[in-house]
């Protein structure tokens, strides 16, 4: 193998789709040169010809039997791809958006919501963390999520079955006037003391940029502010794994910062 390409150089390598889709499929079975040229419908030669380039950029090998494979280096390259292909499939939302408000380490991960879907309807979302809150079994986590009226009688339900839930929100976020009435049919004050005292509602104050409500199950919204740091409730939505434990493990980074309110 020839002298390594730098960086702006390997940039250009992996800025070809057929390049990226024979790294992805060589990474996901083994398989020959025919095998990928079938997988892609292009021709062997095209595949032997961008392998090479790989190959020279150390990314890929042939093992001992021939067979195309990947490389350390181009396991962990791929992997780092994810997390810019992400936010490049989604280049409109993250331009109109601020999630680069987010923490660095969250940033660097975000290859791992690719298995969410983006939804853009307001009311499907309502709905969805109505939803979540009667499907819960284990638990509850709400970071920025506004009031919503309708919800109240179904959070009350979820706390009458003990599930814990822990609501992490900026200072400002105020019950409006308007919902007082019906959030106090749901909710009188020695009912909140009540599960405040049991551990099953738990309340904290911090100002930080990224909407969330979840279950043990499924992401009912995920979503940023929009550039005049309003919320507009378009974002990420599913019951993918590897995005669940991004989810909850952003919770509990920025729960553990903030600030408890008695």
């Amino acid at each position: 193998m020839g002298k390594m390409p730098d960086f702006n150089d390997l940039m250009f390598e992996v800025s070809n789709e057929e390049r990226i889709r024979i790294l992805r499929v060589i990474k996901g079975k083994r398989t020959s040169f025919s095998g990928i040229a079938r997988e892609l419908e292009i021709t062997t030669q095209e595949v032997s010809r961008h392998f090479n380039r790989l190959m020279e950029a150390g990314l890929t090998t042939k093992d001992k039997d021939g067979h195309p494979s990947l490389t350390p280096f181009g396991n962990i390259l791929l992997k780092q791809l994810k997390d810019a292909r992400f936010t490049s499939d989604h280049r409109d939302y993250f331009a109109a958006h601020k999630a680069d408000l987010l923490p660095d380490t969250f940033i660097s991960r975000m290859g791992e919501l690719e298995g969410l879907k983006f939804r853009d309807d307001v009311m499907i979302t309502v709905s969805d963390i109505i939803r979540i809150l009667k499907e819960a079994d284990e638990y509850l986590l709400d970071i920025n999520v506004p009031y919503v009226a309708s919800a109240f009688p179904h959070i009350r339900d979820a706390y009458d079955r003990g599930i814990p839930g822990k609501f992490l929100h900026g200072a400002d976020l105020k019950i409006p006037e308007e919902m007082q009435g019906v959030r106090n049919d749901s909710f009188t004050d020695e009912f909140v003391r009540e599960i405040a005292r049991k551990g099953v509602y738990e309340e904290r104050y911090l100002e930080v940029g990224v909407m969330l409500y979840m279950n043990e199950k499924e992401v009912a919204i995920l979503c940023f502010p929009t550039l005049n740091n309003r919320y507009d409730f378009v974002g990420f939505t599913g019951k993918d794994p590897v995005a669940h434990v991004w989810c909850r493990d952003l919770f509990y980074y920025l729960w553990e910062k903030g600030r408890q309110i008695s």
